[in-house]
């Protein structure tokens, strides 16, 4: 009996879902979300076409369970890094950039997959739930270095926060800059480098007196 007839079986009569998804999150660090499609996955899985809908009704749901399991090991690895980082607030939310950084690096999807067109569907509640830990993960962080006692401003530094995290993934994966010969984890230290200037500059901003007039 070959090793895929055995896979095709053991799917079928085991967890395919979860095949599914795993095969998806490996074809999005492969293809992106433009190359990603049901048919691919399944191929993946070593099973027919049509196998997939016995879980996920279209491709979107498929897309989703993947983006499920993104958000979640994104929010536990920002989690650990704040963690490992100290007590410094700065420290803590500086650190969150680089685990980013690199998680994104190695997987290829970030924020883009989570708000995909079409996810803001009531169906696809177990991605809500994860999206809304990802943001209860950093948001306390954000609050805390951001030196600021206007929520606006923790808004500010969160959307530059994540934009700049991304930034520093997305231009590894795309060679939009010399990156030959460097590694998901190598973005690590420089991200959090430029995440804690920019919360040292907000903080700074907020610091400082008003002009005089």
């Amino acid at each position: 009996m070959s090793d895929s007839t055995t896979a095709r079986r053991g799917y079928h009569h085991g967890d395919l879902r979860a095949r599914l998804v795993h095969e998806g999150l490996e074809l999005l660090a492969e293809a992106g979300v433009s190359g990603f499609s049901v048919a691919k996955v399944a191929a993946r899985a070593h099973v027919s076409s049509a196998a997939p809908y016995r879980h996920f009704p279209d491709r979107e749901s498929l897309l989703a369970a993947c983006a499920t399991v993104v958000v979640g090991r994104l929010a536990d690895r920002m989690a650990e890094a704040a963690d490992a980082a100290g007590d410094d607030p700065v420290e803590r939310l500086a650190a969150t950039a680089g685990a980013y950084a690199r998680y994104v690096a190695e997987g290829r999807v970030g924020m883009e997959l989570l708000f995909a067109p079409g996810f803001h569907e009531p169906r696809f509640r177990d991605l809500h739930e994860g999206t809304r830990k990802f943001f209860d993960t950093l948001l306390p962080l954000v609050v805390a270095a951001s030196g600021s006692d206007e929520f606006a401003g923790a808004m500010d530094l969160l959307e530059a926060h994540v934009s700049l995290a991304h930034g520093y993934a997305t231009v590894l994966i795309q060679g939009s800059y010399p990156t030959a010969g460097r590694r998901p984890e190598d973005l690590t230290a420089p991200a959090t480098e430029a995440a804690r200037n920019l919360i040292t500059g907000e903080r700074l901003r907020h610091a400082a007196p008003p002009a005089a007039l």
